[in-house]
């Protein structure tokens, strides 16, 4: 392979640098443009929060910390990435929500926590551990995380079908530039029955510049490929009693599971 392997937290260091150095307002376009979604799918899973508790231990940019705020959820959010804190804590401000922010690795929550919260949510983050040992330990800190006859709601890519079909090459978004374009894809790489390497790459076709107009960018991860009844089997090691999958519109959509403790 000619490009680096990025830890989790080294990619959404890099990624949230790049598209900052890009188009400053990429991200909180995003963001508007998803809200509505996440709001309405939290609200159907997790319901109102009416002061209730919900730790979001992978927040990221606040994708679904925020939403629970506004659904009247008390949330405390975490994640590993400090970069990605700023961000949701920034914007959590912007809107006068309050949301107590902390740092900290999924698998290291029960260090943190101690029957805290009535709901634990994670969303498209535990793949990013990649080794078996550090998937109990996170699932470990959520089930500790919980109060007696709490809920953890995870979603997840279906890695059922992905290891199934096998996709390559899939071309995710043209994006217009005042200067230019910005063209991204996705490859997948399917390194062992058990792990793929996801490679995010970047073409910019930039105006400003004289001679070549172009360049790239590369960003790759590896991540476990997390079926289904594996998880089912980690929760359960962990202490959680009922493990529910939820409808999928497709197996192309992420998964959800709410698994009570």
């Amino acid at each position: 392979m000619k490009f680096p392997l990025l830890s989790a937290q080294e990619l959404y260091t890099r990624q949230e640098e790049y598209e900052q150095e890009i188009d400053p307002s990429w991200d909180e376009e995003n963001y508007r443009e998803s809200e509505p979604e996440e709001l309405c799918q939290l609200s159907a899973v997790l319901g109102a929060g009416e002061g209730k508790s919900v730790l979001d231990c992978s927040c990221g940019g606040g994708c679904q910390a925020i939403p629970l705020a506004k659904l009247g959820w008390q949330v405390t959010a975490t994640d590993v990435t400090e970069i990605s804190i700023r961000k949701a804590r920034k914007r959590a401000e912007s809107m006068g929500l309050a949301i107590r922010f902390q740092a900290c690795d999924m698998r290291d929550l029960d260090q943190h926590f101690r029957a805290e919260f009535d709901q634990v949510v994670t969303c498209m983050a535990l793949d990013n551990i990649t080794e078996d040992e550090g998937i109990r330990q996170a699932v470990q800190g959520m089930f500790s995380a919980l109060k007696p006859g709490g809920k953890l709601y995870i979603r997840l890519r279906d890695f059922d079908k992905l290891m199934s079909d096998r996709p390559r090459y899939e071309f995710r978004f043209e994006r217009p530039l005042p200067y230019g374009k910005l063209y991204a894809m996705q490859d997948w790489v399917y390194e062992s029955g058990t792990h793929v390497i996801m490679v995010y790459v970047y073409w910019l076709h930039d105006l400003r510049k004289t001679g070549y107009p172009w360049s790239d960018a590369i960003f790759a991860f590896r991540r476990r490929a997390l079926r289904k009844a594996e998880l089912e089997a980690f929760l359960r090691e962990a202490g959680f009693k009922t493990v529910e999958f939820l409808p999928q519109p497709s197996p192309w959509h992420p998964f959800e599971v709410v698994a009570g403790a």
